[in-house]
């Protein structure tokens, strides 16, 4: 294994388990301490983990920090399972919207021969769209960001004005109870609120990490969301504010009881 390849998979680890010993480390991937420890170093470097004796620990805002190039190399089976729980609410004939976010990606990969109109700002994205069968392809257009791999800005937001979703899935850097939902920039605030505005239904795609944070910006409250799509195990208190507000609860590794009801 490439020392690049393995150090994406310790950060893998540390992105899911949040701190993880070096000896640990060098067991699962054969290796030795020194090894491991050249690999700690280089992520440090790059400013993803810290260190401490013995220890690797992912720092609090690094998910927050990525571009687009390794957010798509992080958590992948994580990203899947989201999706295929989000695929379940994509019905025949809807008109979708699919957030350029690494997560909600995955959920193009799932389309198949489910005829549906889809826009989208990602390019990856809108590459994949127009060869898949039964899928009508539109972008909003706009600024490159390089960052995100997506079209953003005033352009951006204009066009969108002209559109009504049946469904978006969406997703954002962080969510709270106190501060709702928020983003990185301000550019990525603006366009997710407009799509949040724009959308019948709202699914937000979002993994264990990002709850009980705040991003720089911002994005809105939870006023517009139909569905939270997680892996997250979340505590009663998480239970019960999503209840209050009429969200639905989806752990992509649970049956859904509402599905059951």
């Amino acid at each position: 294994m490439l020392a690049s390849e393995r150090q994406k998979l310790i950060v893998d680890i540390l992105l899911e388990k949040k701190h993880a010993m070096v000896a640990d480390l060098a067991s699962e991937f054969d290796v030795s301490f020194e090894t491991i420890r050249r690999d700690l170093k280089v992520l440090e470097k790059s400013g993803m983990i810290e260190k401490s004796y013995g220890e690797a620990r992912i720092k609090e805002r690094v998910s927050h920090d990525l571009d687009y190039e390794t957010l798509s190399h992080l958590m992948v089976e994580i990203k899947k399972k989201i999706a295929e729980a989000a695929i379940s609410y994509v019905e025949p004939h809807d008109c979708i919207y699919i957030d350029y976010a690494t997560t909600c990606q995955q959920l193009v990969e799932l389309l198949g021969e489910v005829p549906v109109t889809v826009m989208t700002n990602s390019l990856e994205a809108l590459c994949k769209l127009v060869r898949t069968p039964n899928v009508e392809a539109f972008s909003p257009g706009g600024m490159w960001d390089q960052a995100n791999h997506a079209f953003v800005g005033k352009s951006t937001l204009d066009c969108l004005d002209d559109f009504r979703f049946d469904k978006a899935f969406v997703s954002c850097r962080a969510l709270s109870m106190e501060h709702g939902l928020s983003d990185r920039t301000e550019m990525e605030a603006s366009l997710r609120r407009k799509i949040l505005q724009c959308s019948n239904e709202v699914y937000l795609m979002v993994d264990y990490s990002k709850f009980d944070k705040a991003a720089f910006v911002r994005t809105m409250d939870f006023s517009r969301i139909t569905g939270i799509i997680t892996d997250a195990t979340l505590n009663e208190e998480w239970k019960e504010f999503l209840a209050e507000h009429n969200i639905k609860y989806i752990n992509c590794y649970t049956v859904r009881e509402e599905d059951e009801e």
